[in-house]
């Protein structure tokens, strides 16, 4: 499979559905197997295929997209709205994840691209935070490339085998984009 080159242009997204939570369950455990770790979850605690499955129901705080080459799905990424009243202007990104025979070929920049479209599509929704292993520096990377910035780093912020892994917080302001303000970068 890493022998065969990915035209960026053949990678779709759409949002993922139920019908897609044995794919999506699989990419996610290859993410919490991953060393270093891309994420602070522990594989045996992640649900199993049921719950996965209505995980990946939309809501209309909370969808999942998925990156695909044909049927196959390369990586996923999810955008929650904050659920308390006064915290609905902000929403998250998280679970960033493609698989790694196919990084640096457009999956992980088309995913956050999505996601951000659906965040200036959202009524009221001003603020979009995410947090990064401070390792993860091509990831931290892309996320600067759409206007995103460290605000701080949480020290320790999780253990995982012998390890301690700090995070980065991003944050992205999305007043300066949507109808009749500068598009989202390619």
């Amino acid at each position: 499979m890493d022998d065969i080159p990915i035209i960026e242009a053949s990678i779709s997204t759409r949002v993922l559905t139920p019908a897609d939570a044995e794919a999506y369950r699989s990419v996610r455990l290859c993410a919490l197997h991953e060393r270093p770790p891309a994420f602070g979850s522990l594989p045996e605690t992640k649900s199993n295929l049921a719950e996965t499955a209505v995980r990946l129901a939309e809501s209309q705080d909370c969808c999942f997209w998925g990156a695909f080459q044909g049927q196959q799905l390369l990586g996923s990424i999810r955008l929650s709205r904050y659920e308390a009243m006064n915290e609905k202007h902000r929403a998250y990104l998280a679970g960033l994840y493609v698989l790694p025979a196919f990084r640096c070929r457009g999956c992980g920049r088309a995913l956050v691209k999505q996601a951000l479209h659906q965040a200036v599509r959202t009524p009221d929704l001003r603020r979009v935070n995410l947090t990064v292993v401070t390792q993860q520096v091509i990831a931290i990377q892309l996320y600067q490339s759409f206007g995103f910035h460290i605000y701080g780093t949480e020290q320790e912020a999780f253990f995982k085998g012998d390890q301690f892994y700090d995070e980065h917080l991003m944050t992205l302001s999305l007043n300066a984009y949507g109808i009749g303000k500068r598009e989202l970068p390619d």
